[in-house]
């Protein structure tokens, strides 16, 4: 019964690990489309995967400061 459960989560962690190795070898294997733009700050980033988007930073922080101010009127108002 142990040796059962014991096999059965080496085969499950084998499997986890196993998944992993494969999607990281398609994911470098995988090329960027021809058309793609990079933004001006990554075209000489070292980095093979960055995931973050400079031109995406603006606009979030801008959403969110809309946010909290929208947030703080209600919180005025409510309170008045």
């Amino acid at each position: 019964m142990v040796l059962k459960i014991l096999i059965e989560q080496i085969l499950i962690i084998a499997g986890v690990i196993a998944l992993f190795l494969i999607v990281s070898y398609l994911n470098v294997k995988t090329k960027v489309p021809k058309d793609a733009k990079l933004p001006e700050k990554c075209q000489f980033c070292p980095s093979k995967t960055c995931v973050i988007k400079t031109t995406e930073i603006a606009k979030k922080q801008e959403e969110l400061k809309e946010y909290l101010q929208n947030c703080e009127e209600n919180d005025e108002s409510e309170t008045q």
